[in-house]
Protein backbone atom coordinates (compact mmCIF):
# COMPACT_ATOMS: atom_id res chain seq x y z
CA UNK A 1 0.00 0.00 0.00
CA UNK A 2 1.22 3.47 -0.91
CA UNK A 3 2.65 5.80 1.93
CA UNK A 4 2.39 9.57 2.05
CA UNK A 5 5.96 10.76 3.75
CA UNK A 6 5.40 14.64 5.32
CA UNK A 7 8.12 16.75 4.80
CA UNK A 8 7.76 19.33 8.29
CA UNK A 9 9.66 22.16 8.41
CA UNK A 10 9.44 25.51 10.65
CA UNK A 11 8.29 27.44 8.03
CA UNK A 12 5.25 25.39 6.92
CA UNK A 13 3.17 23.86 10.35
CA UNK A 14 0.22 24.14 8.37
CA UNK A 15 0.83 22.26 5.57
CA UNK A 16 2.06 19.66 8.45
CA UNK A 17 -1.57 20.00 9.52
CA UNK A 18 -3.02 19.62 6.27
CA UNK A 19 -0.87 16.61 5.19
CA UNK A 20 -1.00 14.89 8.18
CA UNK A 21 -5.20 15.05 7.60
CA UNK A 22 -4.42 13.63 4.48
CA UNK A 23 -2.21 11.13 5.44
CA UNK A 24 -4.82 9.45 8.07
CA UNK A 25 -7.67 9.93 5.32
CA UNK A 26 -5.56 7.40 3.07
CA UNK A 27 -4.64 5.41 6.13
CA UNK A 28 -8.50 4.68 6.57
CA UNK A 29 -9.14 4.03 2.69
CA UNK A 30 -9.29 -0.03 2.38
CA UNK A 31 -7.54 -1.57 -0.35
CA UNK A 32 -8.92 -2.81 -3.83
CA UNK A 33 -9.94 -6.13 -3.87
CA UNK A 34 -8.65 -7.87 -6.56
CA UNK A 35 -12.39 -7.94 -8.36
CA UNK A 36 -12.06 -4.56 -8.14
CA UNK A 37 -9.27 -4.18 -9.52
CA UNK A 38 -9.92 -6.62 -12.86
CA UNK A 39 -12.95 -4.49 -13.33
CA UNK A 40 -10.39 -1.20 -13.37
CA UNK A 41 -8.22 -3.16 -15.80
CA UNK A 42 -11.25 -3.88 -17.69
CA UNK A 43 -12.38 -0.37 -17.93
CA UNK A 44 -8.35 1.07 -18.88
CA UNK A 45 -8.54 -1.98 -21.45
CA UNK A 46 -11.90 -1.79 -23.02
CA UNK A 47 -13.07 1.75 -22.81
CA UNK A 48 -9.87 3.77 -22.27
CA UNK A 49 -7.70 2.07 -24.94
CA UNK A 50 -4.78 3.01 -21.71
CA UNK A 51 -3.11 -0.66 -22.02
CA UNK A 52 -0.34 0.15 -20.50
CA UNK A 53 -1.95 0.57 -17.11
CA UNK A 54 -3.95 -1.92 -17.19
CA UNK A 55 -1.26 -4.27 -18.00
CA UNK A 56 -0.07 -3.44 -14.65
CA UNK A 57 -2.95 -3.76 -13.26
CA UNK A 58 -3.68 -7.18 -14.59
CA UNK A 59 0.19 -7.96 -13.22
CA UNK A 60 -0.98 -7.10 -9.51
CA UNK A 61 -4.33 -9.29 -10.07
CA UNK A 62 -2.56 -12.44 -10.90
CA UNK A 63 -0.02 -12.11 -7.79
CA UNK A 64 -2.65 -11.31 -5.18
CA UNK A 65 -5.47 -12.98 -6.22
CA UNK A 66 -3.78 -16.21 -5.31
CA UNK A 67 -7.39 -17.72 -3.51
CA UNK A 68 -9.58 -17.30 -6.47
CA UNK A 69 -7.91 -19.03 -9.49
CA UNK A 70 -11.12 -18.22 -11.84
CA UNK A 71 -10.05 -14.19 -11.28
CA UNK A 72 -6.36 -14.75 -11.69
CA UNK A 73 -6.89 -16.59 -14.66
CA UNK A 74 -9.54 -13.47 -16.19
CA UNK A 75 -6.46 -11.50 -15.89
CA UNK A 76 -3.57 -13.42 -16.77
CA UNK A 77 -5.98 -14.16 -20.16
CA UNK A 78 -6.59 -9.99 -20.73
CA UNK A 79 -2.90 -9.72 -20.09
CA UNK A 80 -2.01 -11.10 -22.81
CA UNK A 81 -4.80 -9.31 -25.02
CA UNK A 82 -3.01 -6.28 -23.94
CA UNK A 83 0.24 -7.09 -25.49
CA UNK A 84 -0.87 -8.01 -28.40
CA UNK A 85 -2.63 -4.30 -28.89
CA UNK A 86 0.96 -3.27 -28.11
CA UNK A 87 2.59 -5.26 -30.62
CA UNK A 88 4.33 -7.36 -28.18
CA UNK A 89 3.81 -10.53 -29.62
CA UNK A 90 6.16 -12.66 -27.69
CA UNK A 91 4.99 -11.18 -24.28
CA UNK A 92 1.64 -12.14 -25.28
CA UNK A 93 2.39 -15.79 -26.09
CA UNK A 94 4.49 -16.02 -22.69
CA UNK A 95 1.21 -14.95 -20.97
CA UNK A 96 -1.07 -16.92 -23.18
CA UNK A 97 1.31 -20.35 -22.28
CA UNK A 98 1.75 -19.15 -18.71
CA UNK A 99 -2.74 -19.05 -18.15
CA UNK A 100 -2.54 -22.78 -20.20
CA UNK A 101 -0.09 -23.91 -17.39
CA UNK A 102 -0.89 -21.98 -14.33
CA UNK A 103 -4.83 -22.43 -14.72
CA UNK A 104 -5.67 -25.99 -16.12
CA UNK A 105 -9.56 -25.68 -14.89
CA UNK A 106 -10.12 -22.65 -16.84
CA UNK A 107 -11.10 -24.81 -20.10
CA UNK A 108 -12.88 -22.03 -21.67
CA UNK A 109 -10.41 -19.51 -21.27
CA UNK A 110 -7.69 -21.87 -22.21
CA UNK A 111 -9.13 -23.11 -25.78
CA UNK A 112 -9.63 -19.20 -26.48
CA UNK A 113 -5.61 -18.98 -25.28
CA UNK A 114 -4.52 -21.47 -27.57
CA UNK A 115 -6.26 -19.41 -30.43
CA UNK A 116 -3.73 -16.75 -30.00
CA UNK A 117 -0.91 -18.85 -29.92
CA UNK A 118 1.01 -18.78 -32.99
CA UNK A 119 1.70 -22.42 -34.39
CA UNK A 120 5.43 -24.01 -35.63
CA UNK A 121 4.80 -22.29 -38.88
CA UNK A 122 6.80 -18.89 -39.17
CA UNK A 123 4.26 -16.39 -40.60
CA UNK A 124 5.21 -13.47 -42.81
CA UNK A 125 3.14 -10.34 -43.12
CA UNK A 126 0.33 -10.58 -45.62
CA UNK A 127 1.22 -10.14 -48.87
CA UNK A 128 -2.39 -9.51 -50.38
CA UNK A 129 -4.46 -6.84 -50.57
CA UNK A 130 -8.23 -7.03 -49.58
CA UNK A 131 -10.43 -7.86 -52.62
CA UNK A 132 -7.22 -9.85 -54.52
CA UNK A 133 -8.02 -11.65 -57.38
CA UNK A 134 -5.75 -14.30 -59.15
CA UNK A 135 -7.17 -16.20 -61.96
CA UNK A 136 -5.39 -19.12 -63.42
CA UNK A 137 -5.39 -21.04 -66.98
CA UNK A 138 -5.52 -24.89 -66.26
CA UNK A 139 -4.29 -26.69 -69.36
CA UNK A 140 -3.86 -30.78 -70.08
CA UNK A 141 0.01 -31.16 -71.25
CA UNK A 142 -1.45 -31.53 -74.58
CA UNK A 143 -1.85 -27.71 -73.98
CA UNK A 144 -6.12 -28.29 -74.19
CA UNK A 145 -7.28 -25.86 -71.80
CA UNK A 146 -9.77 -27.45 -69.91
CA UNK A 147 -10.68 -25.13 -66.71
CA UNK A 148 -9.76 -21.87 -64.61
CA UNK A 149 -9.34 -21.15 -60.92
CA UNK A 150 -9.73 -17.93 -59.08
CA UNK A 151 -8.10 -17.61 -55.71
CA UNK A 152 -9.16 -15.02 -53.18
CA UNK A 153 -8.53 -13.15 -50.28
CA UNK A 154 -11.39 -11.06 -48.76
CA UNK A 155 -10.91 -9.22 -44.99
CA UNK A 156 -14.34 -10.06 -43.10
CA UNK A 157 -16.29 -9.04 -40.06
CA UNK A 158 -14.02 -9.69 -36.97
CA UNK A 159 -14.32 -12.39 -34.72
CA UNK A 160 -13.18 -11.73 -30.79
CA UNK A 161 -12.05 -8.13 -31.64
CA UNK A 162 -9.70 -10.12 -34.12
CA UNK A 163 -8.89 -9.38 -37.84
CA UNK A 164 -10.27 -12.33 -39.64
CA UNK A 165 -9.45 -13.36 -44.03
CA UNK A 166 -11.90 -15.07 -46.17
CA UNK A 167 -9.65 -17.17 -48.32
CA UNK A 168 -10.12 -19.98 -50.86
CA UNK A 169 -10.85 -20.79 -54.62
CA UNK A 170 -12.92 -20.85 -57.28
CA UNK A 171 -12.29 -23.80 -59.62
CA UNK A 172 -13.93 -25.14 -62.76
CA UNK A 173 -11.49 -28.03 -64.48
CA UNK A 174 -13.94 -30.58 -65.44
CA UNK A 175 -15.85 -30.97 -62.07
CA UNK A 176 -16.14 -27.28 -60.58
CA UNK A 177 -15.80 -26.54 -56.75
CA UNK A 178 -15.57 -23.46 -54.62
CA UNK A 179 -14.25 -23.32 -51.26
CA UNK A 180 -14.12 -20.15 -48.75
CA UNK A 181 -12.28 -20.42 -45.25
CA UNK A 182 -12.43 -17.89 -42.40
CA UNK A 183 -8.96 -17.57 -41.16
CA UNK A 184 -6.84 -15.71 -38.12
CA UNK A 185 -5.17 -13.14 -39.62
CA UNK A 186 -2.38 -13.50 -37.29
CA UNK A 187 -2.37 -17.35 -36.42
CA UNK A 188 -4.27 -18.02 -39.87
CA UNK A 189 -5.66 -20.87 -38.22
CA UNK A 190 -9.05 -21.71 -39.82
CA UNK A 191 -12.37 -21.08 -37.82
CA UNK A 192 -14.95 -22.00 -40.26
CA UNK A 193 -14.76 -23.35 -43.60
CA UNK A 194 -16.98 -24.37 -46.92
CA UNK A 195 -16.35 -26.53 -49.47
CA UNK A 196 -18.59 -27.88 -52.36
CA UNK A 197 -17.36 -30.03 -55.06
CA UNK A 198 -19.22 -31.34 -58.09
CA UNK A 199 -17.93 -34.82 -57.63
CA UNK A 200 -17.29 -34.99 -53.67
CA UNK A 201 -20.13 -33.19 -52.18
CA UNK A 202 -20.49 -29.93 -49.80
CA UNK A 203 -19.38 -29.45 -46.39
CA UNK A 204 -19.88 -27.38 -43.47
CA UNK A 205 -16.91 -27.27 -40.86
CA UNK A 206 -16.11 -25.01 -37.99
CA UNK A 207 -12.95 -25.16 -35.95
CA UNK A 208 -12.35 -25.78 -32.29
CA UNK A 209 -9.49 -25.78 -30.11
CA UNK A 210 -9.42 -29.35 -29.67
CA UNK A 211 -11.63 -30.70 -32.47
CA UNK A 212 -13.12 -30.33 -36.13
CA UNK A 213 -17.10 -30.23 -36.71
CA UNK A 214 -18.13 -31.20 -40.16
CA UNK A 215 -21.80 -30.99 -41.42
CA UNK A 216 -21.84 -32.85 -44.61
CA UNK A 217 -24.83 -31.43 -46.51
CA UNK A 218 -27.47 -34.29 -46.85
CA UNK A 219 -26.30 -35.55 -43.20
CA UNK A 220 -28.49 -34.71 -40.12
CA UNK A 221 -25.60 -35.15 -37.73
CA UNK A 222 -22.37 -33.10 -37.84
CA UNK A 223 -19.13 -35.45 -37.63
CA UNK A 224 -17.01 -34.55 -34.80
CA UNK A 225 -12.98 -35.56 -35.26
CA UNK A 226 -10.28 -35.03 -33.03
CA UNK A 227 -7.75 -32.05 -33.09
CA UNK A 228 -4.06 -33.12 -32.09
CA UNK A 229 -2.41 -29.86 -32.59
CA UNK A 230 -2.63 -27.18 -35.06
CA UNK A 231 -3.57 -28.08 -38.65
CA UNK A 232 -4.72 -25.97 -41.67
CA UNK A 233 -7.67 -26.30 -43.83
CA UNK A 234 -6.84 -27.42 -47.11
CA UNK A 235 -8.66 -24.70 -48.87
CA UNK A 236 -6.48 -22.25 -47.48
CA UNK A 237 -2.92 -24.13 -48.08
CA UNK A 238 -2.34 -22.12 -51.18
CA UNK A 239 -2.90 -18.70 -49.21
CA UNK A 240 -0.55 -20.20 -46.17
CA UNK A 241 2.37 -21.08 -48.49
CA UNK A 242 1.99 -17.17 -49.41
CA UNK A 243 3.17 -16.62 -45.68
CA UNK A 244 5.78 -18.58 -45.48
CA UNK A 245 10.04 -17.45 -45.14
CA UNK A 246 10.53 -19.07 -48.73
CA UNK A 247 14.49 -18.98 -49.56
CA UNK A 248 15.80 -21.34 -51.40
CA UNK A 249 16.74 -24.88 -49.52
CA UNK A 250 14.11 -23.83 -46.86
CA UNK A 251 11.90 -26.66 -45.68
CA UNK A 252 8.65 -27.29 -43.44
CA UNK A 253 5.90 -29.83 -42.70
CA UNK A 254 1.93 -28.28 -43.49
CA UNK A 255 -0.37 -30.48 -41.19
CA UNK A 256 -3.39 -29.97 -43.63
CA UNK A 257 -6.80 -31.20 -43.16
CA UNK A 258 -9.48 -32.05 -46.07
CA UNK A 259 -12.60 -31.42 -44.69
CA UNK A 260 -14.36 -33.69 -47.70
CA UNK A 261 -13.52 -36.85 -47.37
CA UNK A 262 -12.27 -38.93 -44.64
CA UNK A 263 -11.14 -35.39 -42.77
CA UNK A 264 -7.56 -37.00 -42.00
CA UNK A 265 -4.58 -34.47 -41.31
CA UNK A 266 -1.84 -35.12 -43.71
CA UNK A 267 1.47 -33.79 -42.77
CA UNK A 268 2.85 -32.51 -46.29
CA UNK A 269 6.24 -31.61 -46.57
CA UNK A 270 7.77 -28.21 -48.40
CA UNK A 271 11.13 -27.72 -49.41
CA UNK A 272 11.81 -24.57 -51.47
CA UNK A 273 13.76 -26.29 -54.73
CA UNK A 274 15.00 -23.34 -56.66
CA UNK A 275 14.05 -20.35 -58.06
CA UNK A 276 13.20 -20.10 -61.70
CA UNK A 277 11.86 -17.30 -64.12
CA UNK A 278 9.12 -17.81 -65.53
CA UNK A 279 6.79 -16.06 -68.00
CA UNK A 280 2.97 -16.90 -68.47
CA UNK A 281 0.06 -15.12 -69.53
CA UNK A 282 0.08 -12.61 -66.56
CA UNK A 283 3.58 -11.67 -67.15
CA UNK A 284 7.44 -12.65 -66.62
CA UNK A 285 7.51 -13.28 -62.64
CA UNK A 286 11.20 -14.61 -60.69
CA UNK A 287 9.70 -17.33 -58.59
CA UNK A 288 10.49 -19.52 -56.00
CA UNK A 289 9.82 -23.35 -56.61
CA UNK A 290 8.08 -24.84 -54.27
CA UNK A 291 7.89 -28.92 -53.75
CA UNK A 292 4.75 -30.44 -51.92
CA UNK A 293 6.13 -34.14 -51.06
CA UNK A 294 2.82 -36.10 -50.16
CA UNK A 295 0.77 -35.30 -52.93
CA UNK A 296 3.71 -34.62 -55.37
CA UNK A 297 2.80 -31.15 -56.91
CA UNK A 298 4.88 -28.15 -57.59
CA UNK A 299 3.97 -24.23 -56.99
CA UNK A 300 5.74 -21.17 -58.44
CA UNK A 301 5.08 -18.27 -56.01
CA UNK A 302 6.65 -15.23 -56.85
CA UNK A 303 9.58 -13.82 -55.36
CA UNK A 304 8.52 -10.07 -55.13
CA UNK A 305 6.30 -8.94 -51.84
CA UNK A 306 2.74 -10.14 -53.41
CA UNK A 307 3.98 -13.88 -53.61
CA UNK A 308 2.03 -14.09 -56.28
CA UNK A 309 0.60 -17.96 -57.32
CA UNK A 310 2.46 -17.75 -60.90
CA UNK A 311 2.10 -21.27 -62.10
CA UNK A 312 1.02 -25.01 -59.91
CA UNK A 313 1.73 -28.50 -62.14
CA UNK A 314 -0.76 -30.70 -60.56
CA UNK A 315 -0.64 -34.68 -61.77
CA UNK A 316 -1.49 -34.19 -65.86
CA UNK A 317 -2.42 -30.49 -65.60
CA UNK A 318 -0.38 -27.25 -65.48
CA UNK A 319 -1.88 -24.05 -64.37
CA UNK A 320 -0.86 -20.26 -64.74
CA UNK A 321 -1.70 -16.75 -63.88
CA UNK A 322 -3.51 -14.73 -66.24
CA UNK A 323 -4.64 -12.24 -63.97
CA UNK A 324 -4.60 -10.06 -61.12
CA UNK A 325 -7.26 -7.38 -59.84
CA UNK A 326 -8.56 -6.08 -56.92
CA UNK A 327 -12.28 -5.90 -56.59
CA UNK A 328 -14.49 -4.31 -53.59
CA UNK A 329 -18.05 -6.20 -52.35
CA UNK A 330 -20.13 -6.27 -54.71
CA UNK A 331 -18.52 -4.99 -57.65
CA UNK A 332 -19.72 -6.16 -61.01
CA UNK A 333 -16.95 -8.45 -63.29
CA UNK A 334 -16.27 -6.48 -66.65
CA UNK A 335 -14.93 -8.89 -69.27
CA UNK A 336 -13.53 -7.07 -72.66
CA UNK A 337 -12.06 -9.26 -75.37
CA UNK A 338 -11.00 -7.09 -78.26
CA UNK A 339 -9.53 -10.33 -80.41
CA UNK A 340 -13.19 -11.47 -80.08
CA UNK A 341 -14.76 -8.44 -80.41
CA UNK A 342 -17.11 -9.03 -77.49
CA UNK A 343 -17.46 -7.16 -74.13
CA UNK A 344 -20.18 -7.78 -71.05
CA UNK A 345 -20.17 -7.74 -67.31
CA UNK A 346 -21.19 -10.32 -64.71
CA UNK A 347 -22.23 -10.21 -61.50
CA UNK A 348 -20.11 -9.48 -58.68
CA UNK A 349 -18.04 -12.83 -57.64
CA UNK A 350 -19.09 -14.79 -60.82
CA UNK A 351 -15.95 -15.46 -62.84
CA UNK A 352 -15.53 -15.38 -66.49
CA UNK A 353 -13.00 -17.84 -68.69
CA UNK A 354 -11.75 -18.19 -71.93
CA UNK A 355 -10.72 -21.36 -73.73
CA UNK A 356 -8.00 -20.51 -75.74
CA UNK A 357 -6.95 -23.62 -77.25
CA UNK A 358 -8.65 -27.10 -77.52
CA UNK A 359 -11.99 -25.63 -79.05
CA UNK A 360 -13.20 -27.13 -82.93
CA UNK A 361 -12.38 -24.81 -85.74
CA UNK A 362 -14.07 -21.86 -86.20
CA UNK A 363 -15.39 -21.62 -82.41
CA UNK A 364 -14.56 -19.76 -79.40
CA UNK A 365 -15.80 -20.97 -75.89
CA UNK A 366 -16.54 -18.32 -72.69
CA UNK A 367 -17.36 -19.88 -69.77
CA UNK A 368 -19.10 -17.99 -67.22
CA UNK A 369 -18.91 -19.57 -63.83
CA UNK A 370 -21.61 -18.45 -60.82
CA UNK A 371 -20.22 -18.23 -57.25
CA UNK A 372 -21.73 -20.81 -55.93
CA UNK A 373 -20.72 -23.63 -58.54
CA UNK A 374 -24.56 -24.28 -58.93
CA UNK A 375 -24.45 -24.29 -62.71
CA UNK A 376 -23.85 -28.08 -64.40
CA UNK A 377 -23.08 -25.37 -67.73
CA UNK A 378 -22.74 -21.59 -68.27
CA UNK A 379 -21.76 -19.38 -70.99
CA UNK A 380 -21.38 -18.75 -74.68
CA UNK A 381 -20.25 -20.12 -77.60
CA UNK A 382 -19.01 -17.80 -80.70
CA UNK A 383 -19.60 -19.93 -84.34
CA UNK A 384 -18.50 -18.37 -87.88
CA UNK A 385 -21.52 -18.27 -89.56
CA UNK A 386 -20.09 -20.20 -92.32
CA UNK A 387 -19.17 -23.23 -90.76
CA UNK A 388 -22.99 -24.36 -89.79
CA UNK A 389 -24.65 -26.15 -91.85
CA UNK A 390 -26.71 -24.52 -95.17
CA UNK A 391 -29.58 -25.39 -93.19
CA UNK A 392 -29.07 -23.55 -89.63
CA UNK A 393 -28.01 -20.84 -91.52
CA UNK A 394 -31.59 -19.43 -92.22
CA UNK A 395 -32.60 -18.70 -89.10
CA UNK A 396 -31.88 -18.98 -85.54
CA UNK A 397 -34.91 -21.23 -84.97
CA UNK A 398 -33.80 -23.71 -87.88
CA UNK A 399 -30.29 -23.47 -86.29
CA UNK A 400 -31.87 -24.45 -82.98
CA UNK A 401 -34.39 -27.37 -84.06
CA UNK A 402 -31.45 -28.90 -86.24
CA UNK A 403 -29.39 -28.92 -82.68
CA UNK A 404 -32.35 -30.60 -80.84
CA UNK A 405 -33.04 -33.25 -83.07
CA UNK A 406 -29.67 -34.99 -82.50
CA UNK A 407 -30.43 -34.26 -78.50
CA UNK A 408 -33.50 -36.25 -78.11
CA UNK A 409 -33.07 -36.44 -74.10
CA UNK A 410 -33.65 -32.61 -74.14
CA UNK A 411 -37.70 -31.63 -74.04
CA UNK A 412 -37.97 -27.77 -74.83
CA UNK A 413 -40.61 -26.86 -72.74
CA UNK A 414 -43.93 -25.77 -75.35
CA UNK A 415 -44.51 -22.57 -74.28
CA UNK A 416 -41.20 -21.24 -73.38
CA UNK A 417 -40.09 -20.52 -77.00
CA UNK A 418 -39.76 -16.78 -77.79
CA UNK A 419 -37.50 -14.30 -79.63
CA UNK A 420 -34.70 -12.95 -77.76
CA UNK A 421 -33.03 -9.89 -78.56
CA UNK A 422 -29.09 -9.65 -77.84
CA UNK A 423 -27.22 -6.29 -78.88
CA UNK A 424 -30.05 -5.19 -81.45
CA UNK A 425 -30.02 -8.35 -83.01
CA UNK A 426 -33.14 -10.86 -82.45
CA UNK A 427 -32.78 -14.61 -81.65
CA UNK A 428 -34.61 -17.31 -80.52
CA UNK A 429 -35.05 -18.81 -76.77
CA UNK A 430 -36.02 -21.94 -74.93
CA UNK A 431 -36.57 -23.56 -71.89
CA UNK A 432 -35.87 -27.28 -71.63
CA UNK A 433 -35.65 -30.49 -68.84
CA UNK A 434 -33.62 -33.22 -69.22
CA UNK A 435 -31.50 -35.89 -67.42
CA UNK A 436 -27.83 -36.16 -66.81
CA UNK A 437 -26.03 -39.09 -64.67
CA UNK A 438 -29.46 -39.32 -63.03
CA UNK A 439 -29.67 -35.80 -62.08
CA UNK A 440 -32.39 -33.37 -63.69
CA UNK A 441 -31.27 -30.60 -64.82
CA UNK A 442 -32.95 -27.17 -66.59
CA UNK A 443 -31.81 -25.37 -69.34
CA UNK A 444 -31.99 -21.82 -70.95
CA UNK A 445 -30.59 -21.61 -74.39
CA UNK A 446 -30.39 -18.69 -76.57
CA UNK A 447 -29.13 -18.66 -80.46
CA UNK A 448 -28.50 -15.61 -82.21
CA UNK A 449 -27.37 -15.50 -85.93
CA UNK A 450 -25.26 -13.46 -87.36
CA UNK A 451 -24.11 -12.90 -91.47
CA UNK A 452 -20.29 -13.71 -89.93
CA UNK A 453 -20.69 -14.49 -86.25
CA UNK A 454 -23.24 -15.85 -84.44
CA UNK A 455 -23.38 -17.13 -80.76
CA UNK A 456 -25.17 -19.47 -78.44
CA UNK A 457 -25.55 -18.70 -74.92
CA UNK A 458 -26.45 -21.06 -72.21
CA UNK A 459 -26.99 -21.94 -68.37
CA UNK A 460 -27.98 -25.24 -66.83
CA UNK A 461 -28.24 -25.96 -63.34
CA UNK A 462 -30.66 -28.35 -60.85
CA UNK A 463 -34.32 -27.00 -60.86
CA UNK A 464 -34.52 -25.41 -57.40
CA UNK A 465 -31.54 -23.18 -58.64
CA UNK A 466 -32.86 -22.38 -61.84
CA UNK A 467 -35.14 -19.23 -61.93
CA UNK A 468 -32.50 -17.24 -59.67
CA UNK A 469 -29.55 -18.19 -61.98
CA UNK A 470 -31.20 -17.78 -65.45
CA UNK A 471 -32.37 -14.16 -63.73
CA UNK A 472 -28.33 -13.58 -63.06
CA UNK A 473 -27.22 -14.49 -66.44
CA UNK A 474 -29.60 -12.84 -68.39
CA UNK A 475 -28.58 -9.87 -66.75
CA UNK A 476 -25.15 -11.06 -68.82
CA UNK A 477 -27.20 -11.73 -71.83
CA UNK A 478 -28.47 -7.51 -71.57
CA UNK A 479 -24.72 -6.15 -71.55
CA UNK A 480 -23.72 -8.17 -73.96
CA UNK A 481 -21.89 -6.09 -77.37
CA UNK A 482 -19.73 -7.01 -79.92
CA UNK A 483 -17.56 -4.21 -81.52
Amino acid sequence: MKTITVLCTLFAISVLNVSAAVTVQAAETPPESPSELLEKGIYNQDTKGDFDSAIAIYQQVVVEANSNQSLAAQAQFRLGQCYLKKNRAADATAAFEKLIHDFPNEKQLIAQARTYIPSGLELQPIPWVDGERMQLNIALASGVDIGTGEYRADLVAPVNGRQVWRVGCRMMAGPQSVSAVDVDAETFRPLTSHWKHSLLGEVNATYKPDELEIQRVGKSRPDTVALDGTVYDNEEAVHLMRRLPLQVGYKTTLPVLPTLGAATTLSISLEVRGRETVEVPAGKFDCFVVHLGLVNQDFWFSADAHRYLVKFEAGPVTAQLTSIAQRKAGEAVKFRDDELGISFTAPADWVVWRARNGQPAKQELIRTLDPSADTADGGMRLFATDSLSAAAQKSARAWTEEDLANNKNVKVRPDSWKNYTIDGRTGVAYIADYTEGGKPLVQFLVRVLGAKESELFVITSAPEKFDALKAQFESILASYRTH
